[in-house]
């Protein structure tokens, strides 16, 4: 059965927010938390507990609560991924409700948000107005779009995959983004990765303007990414010889 997470009101989120960061308290419960009506379990407080532990033995394991590197704080990341969608078993629909999201970093899990993104103001990181943003929706997302390709997301910076995701035309279909990670992953030219996801996106973008992808099959969609990783890499490679 779907589980419903409680939801913070962007309203309440926003308060919360601008009374300080530093005056959160994790909880289980907010008197303003509300539900999905459509069907689903309602996530018990055991429930809720239960994740929370998981996130923060986690979070432990790479130096939490103390101050840690941005380093061992990326890395939790990768690990958290796998955490918070078996923790929160959602469907894509509960998983694009922001006000889920808010409930997590405000209520649920404000001592690690803060440990994550110390000295953040970024409201993003903490109220779910961009899910590819968001301390944990992001998470959620990477881990269900590289689902089965988890190799692939370890290898991957949070640099790249602000590139692959934040573009919802690619970031929005797990097939096309793998094949695309992957390509950039064991693309052997000498190419800032970087400056080559760009460029690649940026092609892709192009060629979706008048290619429907649900109309080519795997093995099509990965030798498109490879040919356009390919050509990107060339591309680059030129104009820096000029």
């Amino acid at each position: 059965m779907t589980i419903l997470l409680p939801r913070l009101p962007s309203g309440i989120a926003s308060v919360l927010f601008e009374e300080g960061l530093g005056k959160l308290a994790p909880a289980t419960f907010h008197p303003a938390q509300v539900y999905s009506p459509i069907g689903g379990s309602r996530a018990t407080q055991d429930e809720l507990r239960n994740a929370r532990h998981q996130v923060v033995d986690l979070a432990v394991g790479f130096g939490f609560p103390e101050t840690a590197s941005e380093t061992r704080r990326i890395a939790f990341d990768r690990g958290a991924a796998a955490v918070v969608v078996g923790a929160f078993d959602l469907t894509w629909a509960e998983a694009g409700a922001r006000d889920v999201w808010s409930f997590l970093s405000l209520v649920l899990l404000p001592d690690v948000t803060h440990w994550r993104f110390p000295q953040s103001t970024n409201r993003e990181r903490w109220i779910a107005t961009d899910l590819t943003r968001h301390t944990w929706s992001r998470l959620w997302w990477q881990a269900t779009v590289f689902g089965g390709a988890e190799d692939i997301l370890l290898d991957l910076t949070e640099s790249d995959l602000n590139q692959l995701l934040e573009r919802r035309s690619i970031g929005g279909d797990p097939r096309l983004v793998q094949a695309l990670g992957r390509a950039v992953v064991q693309d052997t030219n000498l190419v800032a990765r970087r400056e080559l996801i760009r460029d690649s996106s940026a092609r892709i973008r192009r060629r979706l303007a008048f290619l429907d992808m649900r109309s080519l099959e795997d093995a099509q969609v990965t030798e498109m990414c490879k040919e356009i990783v390919a050509e990107s890499a060339r591309a680059i490679l030129d104009s820096k010889k000029q």
